[in-house]
Formats: C-alpha cells, structure tokens, sequence
C-alpha cells in the first residue's frame, strides 16, 4: 500500500529513523515513532502537555527518559522494506520498520480518508492512530508526564486542530516562537481580562484589506504583549471572527533573528527565509515586540538592508498581517524617522489601567497566583497591593507592578505555609523602607511631609485640574525618591487648557516647594526636579502655546535651525515673561496654602505618624478638619 505523508509526517519517520540509528537497532519501532510524535512542537500531544503547566525542558527531560528506556528494554521485532520516494530519478530510500508501524500507517490511512476527509497522512492522524490501536502502551507514556492527571479520552483533548498541520521550519525556530501552543482549545477561561476596546480595533484593522497591521503602543508593563496572547487565546478557542480560525501566531525575537549575523549577507538571507515562509503561510500573524528594534536590525553598516526595509515590501502588499509593540517614546523617536515604515501601521494606544480597573483585569491571574502559591487572597488585601505598590513603586505601571508585588507577597505566605495571604505578607516586601522611615529624623519627616501635602493640597483644591485624581499621599522612602503623589489623569475628562488651568499647574507643581519654605523653612533635594519641571511649563506657555498676548499671541517659536528668529531682545523677552509666569504661579500656590492651611496641617501631621496615607484615607482626615475660624 503506498501512503501520502505531508511534510510533517515525513520529519517524523525520518526522525524515528535517526533514533534507531543512534541506539543500534536496525528497524524503526513503533515506540520510537511516538516518542518522537510526542516531541514535536506541532503536535497534539506536546500542545497538550504545554496547556497542563509542563515545561518545555520538562518534556525533553521525559522524552531521554522515554528514549533511554526502549534503548535498553528490547524486545522482538518483524522487520519490514519500507521506502519513501524521493522525487525525480533518485532511487527510492528505503529503509527497515517493524510491521507495527505499517499497522499505524493502516489505520492513520483509514482517518484521513473516512473521518477527516484529508488528503495528506499528517502527525494528527499517526497520533490517533497510535492511540486507537496501542491504548497501553499510549496511556503509559501520557502518565510518564501527567501521572496526577486524566487521559484524554479523544485525540480532539489533546489541543487544536489547527496546529497539528502546522510545522515549524528548523531554519526560523531559534528567532519564531509558536504563542498558539499555550493555550488549550477546550481552554474555558483567559486569564487576561479587560482591554475589550482595544482588542476589538486590533481585530478591525487586521481584518481589513490592506495596510492590516497594528502597532500597539504604551509604557512597559501596560500589558501590550498581554493584549496579544489574549487575541491568541480567543483564536485558540474559537471565540474569534470566522476570519481567524485557523489563525497561527508567531512572535519574532528580533535579537535572535541578526544574532551571529556579523557578515555582510548573513543577515539577509535570514529576513529573506522569514519573508518567503511568511509569503507561503497567510494564516500567520507576526508578532514583533519592541518593534522600533527593526530598524537597524542586521545592517553591519551604514546603507546595508535592515529588517525593516526587508518587511516593507511584505507589509505593503497587505498579504501578511503583523502587530507590533513599543513604547510612546520610542515609537515618536524610530518611527518617525521612517515614514514609509509607519503609515504601514496603524497606531493602537494601550493606556495604564485606572486604579479601580486593576482588579477586574488581573483577577484571573491571581487564580493562578492562588494556584502556584497554595494561598489564597481576599480582595480587600488585593486593594491594599494595589496602593502599595502605587506608593513604593509609582514610577512602574499597572497592572504589572501590582502583579509583581502580589507574586513576592504570596510567596511570603506560602514561606509561613499559610493557606491565606495576611496584611503582614505585603509589609514583609517593604521592611527595608520602614526602617529607612523610622530612621529619618523629624525634620526630615516634616520637611517631606510639606513638601508632598502641598502638592497634594493644590491639586485637590485647584478648579482647573480636574482630570488629576489623586490616589495616595506617602513620605516613605522608595526606591528613586523620598515621598510621592500618587495619582492618575482621567482620560475622560477633558481640561480647558486654558492660562488659568498651566498657571494653576505650574502653581501645583511649586506648591510642594512652597510649602515647605512657608511652614518648615527648609527646603529638600526634591524641589529642584520640581523647579525643572515650572521651568519647562512656562517656557511652553510662551514659545508653544502663545499664552502671554503681549509677546506670542499670533506666533510660537521655532526650533534651533534655519527658520529661528530669535535675537537677544527676544530672548530676554522670552525670559521676562517666563519668570512672570512662574512668580504668578507661585503666589497662587502661596495664596491657596494660606488659604487652606489646617487641611495641610492635618495632612502632615497624619503622614508624619502613618508613612502613607489612601484618598479615602485623606477625604476622611479632612471631614474633621474644623474649618470654622
């Protein structure tokens, strides 16, 4: 009987051939052909022990096991002439299987002509094969992996159909990373949450006909890579448009893909393998994080081709779609230097989740968490992580940094063998800044307390910044800076941009400093970053916004360069009306602390004794405030 193998099975055989080989064996069995079915990143069976928590490392551990095993255990065997024909005029390559190995090809034969209606004898079909005819010896090896967990009773348990046609190329593995292989297709929960909006234009422009690719764009820790691997959960599962079912997606390292490419041609011939496997599969989906990395990438010097000129031809033609991620900063310095590059991108923003979303959209991977730890956690606490890891690490973003801190937090519980996460197990991550705030002298503690309740005080009280809305208020030390606001700008709220609303900006900028020589006298180290930042806002307001009408009402001021008009008179100009703008804030600053002193007096004084204190917290303090002479 002849059989039609697709390329993956081919590998396979071939592979079996090559085991029996090493072990000395002069016929492939059938165990080394599963072992080898089992191992394959396109197989059902490796994508199954994937989904159940099974590391990568893990199942090559098993599968020397496995090999070592029937290497040593022996036992008799019919040898059978077996050949594949080659093509053209080379003779057939033949070589010896034992007659269980035809059996699977019989009845792998039988599935794809009567219950799959394929064409091609795939690993899908050898695998069920295998299953059907060997149920033993097929059960022995599952529990050799998962020996706490049930054998899948159809091969359809096992993972997508999708996958078990796809084979990825040995030339693209070490830089092409299937994201299809970690989910399950009965998988009935996505442990990413949220980010609908953004998940739905990601679909829309890839579903459209041309120019279908996406750059999402965010701080680091955001979740942009998150947003990916759950549009790569929703194509797993079904719970994608019809247009996406069999969907593969791929992310590119761009590292690995120009790593030891230092010759001139290396490079190109890797962009050029990627480019015609991307042209033959449309399936695909490319995923490129830290996109702005493509430019550059494999040029050895100055007018080589880079990866991103190499993917512009493909891009344009619209017949492979790729989505990218980078940050805000990033995207304006490289994207903008090639414009051809960007217009082929549509920009998706992927804001920092507000502070009362940050549940909603990690309460799946704290289940995980859960189950990793042996702990549980109530929500309550969860809040407490959230505004704490605001306070300690604010310069990160959500939901990374809260994520982060819930992990070492649970890890301090599963430590006391503690089946539930106590306040303690937050406070254990930050022992070191407590003693640094129990150490700080009380002129410091006072001094900083000023310094951040003015800040506070101005934005709470000032009626232009009304998109501020402030989180937390703490002086304990941290890593970067002694004390901080924490706060987050409504994105639905629009602000008038009007002089009032940057005076009032700038005047809440300064009030920290303010404050601190209105009522300590003294002045710390964090007032200058705070004297840069006016500085720039009022030099805006005069050469970018044209708010000061006796000077920039009709015109701004161009950038150093061929179209700069500046002359000494304007300079000096320039700097009269900045230190204008600067005194006017800080009398407003002045003027609103005066006005406002006991809620700043009750601030400070309830920092000095807490450290850090919550919005709901302060809203409290200040019902008590008597404000009544």
């Amino acid at each position: 009987m002849s059989y039609k193998f697709d390329g993956t099975a081919l590998f396979a055989i071939n592979s079996a051939r090559s085991i029996a080989e090493e072990v000395g064996i002069p016929v492939v069995l059938k165990e080394m052909l599963f072992v080898v079915l089992f191992g394959m990143p396109s197989s059902p069976i490796y994508n199954y022990f994937l989904t159940k928590g099974i590391k990568e490392e893990e199942i090559e551990e098993k599968r020397l096991q496995l090999f070592n095993e029937m290497a040593t255990g022996g036992r008799e065997y019919f040898v059978i002439p077996f050949q594949i024909a080659t093509g053209g005029k080379e003779k057939p390559d033949v070589f010896n299987i034992d007659r269980d190995i035809i059996k699977i090809f019989n009845k792998a034969a039988e599935l794809v002509e009567k219950k799959y209606a394929d064409e091609w004898i795939g690993i899908k079909h050898m695998t069920e094969a295998f299953a059907e005819l060997y149920e033993e010896e097929f059960e022995y090896v599952m529990r050799t992996f998962i020996p706490t967990l049930g054998i899948p009773n159809t091969l359809n348990e096992l993972g997508d159909d999708t996958m078990t046609s796809f084979e990825m190329p040995r030339t693209l593995s070490s830089f092409l990373r299937v994201l299809n292989s970690k989910y399950s297709q009965n998988s009935k929960e996505c442990h990413i949450c949220g980010r609908d909006e953004e998940t739905k234009a990601l679909i829309r422009i890839l579903m459209k006909k041309t120019k279908r690719n996406a750059v999402l764009v965010g701080d680091a820790g955001v979740g942009k890579t998150a947003l990916v691997e759950k549009f790569t959960w929703m194509i797993v599962t079904g719970n994608c448009p019809k247009q996406f079912k069999d969907s593969i997606l791929l992310s590119l390292d761009v590292n690995a893909i120009v790593a030891g490419t230092q010759y001139r041609g290396s490079a190109e011939e890797r962009f050029k393998q990627l480019i015609q496997f991307l042209e033959k599969n449309p399936r695909c989906i490319l995923f490129i994080d830290e996109i702005h990395l493509l430019l550059g990438a494999g040029a050895c010097r100055e007018g080589d081709l880079d990866l991103a000129n190499a993917l512009k031809p493909l891009l344009a033609r619209g017949e492979t779609r790729v989505i990218g991620a980078t940050t805000e900063a990033e995207y304006n310095q490289y994207f903008s230097r090639d414009s051809a590059l960007k217009r082929r991108f549509e920009k998706i923003e992927v804001r920092e989740p507000r502070a009362c979303e940050v549940y909603d959209m990690i309460k799946n991977q704290i289940k995980l968490l859960e189950e990793a730890h042996h702990t549980t956690i109530s929500r309550e606490l969860v809040d407490s992580v959230i505004f704490k890891a605001a306070c300690f690490n604010f310069e990160t973003k959500n939901p990374d940094r809260t994520l982060d801190l819930l992990d070492k937090t649970m890890v301090c519980a599963e430590l006391e063998e503690r089946e539930e996460v106590i306040e303690q197990d937050i406070l254990e991550n930050f022992k070191v800044n407590q003693r640094k705030f129990d150490k700080m002298s009380d002129n410091n503690k006072t001094a900083t307390s000023y310094h951040e309740a003015g800040h506070y005080i101005a934005h709470v009280f000032s009626d232009e910044l009304v998109e501020h809305e402030m989180l937390a208020v703490s002086i304990m030390p941290a890593d970067g800076y002694l004390g901080v606001n924490v706060f987050e700008i409504n994105p639905d709220i629009t602000p008038s941009n009007n002089r009032n609303y940057y005076i009032q900006t700038i005047g809440a900028i300064l009030a920290g400093r303010v404050a601190e020589k209105m009522y300590s006298q003294t002045l710390t180290a964090g007032a200058s970053s705070d004297l840069r930042k006016a500085t720039r806002l009022a030099k805006d307001m005069v050469m970018r916004y044209g708010l000061v009408e006796d000077m920039s009402q009709d015109r701004v001021f161009i950038k150093e360069g061929q179209d700069n008009l500046f002359n000494e008179q304007i300079v000096t100009d320039i700097n009269k009306y900045m230190d204008e703008i600067l005194k006017e804030a800080r009398e407003y600053a002045e003027n609103l602390l005066t006005e406002k002193r006991k809620y700043l007096d009750a601030l400070v004084e309830a920092l000095i004794e807490k450290g850090m204190l919550s919005k709901s917290e302060i809203d409290e303090l200040f019902e008590k405030v008597d404000v009544s002479n």
